[in-house]
Formats: C-alpha cells, structure tokens, sequence
C-alpha cells in the first residue's frame, strides 16, 4: 500500500511540475508570436511596349519611312538583333553570306 501511495505521489509530482513547463514552452513554439513581415504593395505592372530596353545595346534610331507600324519598330529590331549578328537596325538589314538581306521578322 506503501509503495501505491509513493508512486501515486511522485506520478502526481511529475504531471504537476511538467504542466507550467509544457504551457511556458508552448507560448514560445508559436509562430503568431514573430511578427511578420510588412506586406509589400502590390505589384503594378508597366506595359513596356514598344520601349527600349538599355541592356539591349545603343537604342536605334527612329523607324525608317517604309516601317508602316512605327510603334512595332523597337520589337522588330530586338528581334532582329537576337536572331541575327550582323543585323544594323539603320539598314534594316543583316549579312547573309555575301548578300546583304532585309529582316522580315
């Protein structure tokens, strides 16, 4: 009977010291408690066409008289540059061997 009481006791004694510590801890375990980061505006979108890119190179000039869609002419030269080295947006034209074509793209 002895031996029930003073397991029933120390039992009692662990729940009992164990608890406070559980409910210290679990205050800090939360992530509610750090604050969050502040919300960033939301993002505006800025309709960049027909506009030229820096990163692109020197900007061309101005569309030649026979470019119908001046407001294309910075998308068509881009084009251009990429799929061609040796395009010259002042021509309109890229080397294709000795050839010297127009660029249709």
């Amino acid at each position: 009977m002895r031996n029930t009481l003073l397991a029933a006791f120390g039992l009692a004694f662990t729940v009992a010291l164990a608890v406070p510590a559980c409910a210290q801890m679990s205050g800090s375990m939360h992530h509610d408690d750090h604050k969050s980061p502040p919300k960033k505006a939301p993002m505006v979108h800025k309709d960049n066409y027909g506009s030229w890119n820096s990163s692109w190179g020197a900007r061309p000039g101005a569309a030649p008289s026979f470019w119908g869609k001046k407001n294309d002419w910075y998308r068509h030269v881009r084009a251009c540059q990429v799929k061609y080295r040796s395009y010259n947006a002042r021509t309109d034209t890229y080397r294709l061997g000795k050839k010297t074509v127009r660029c249709k793209l």
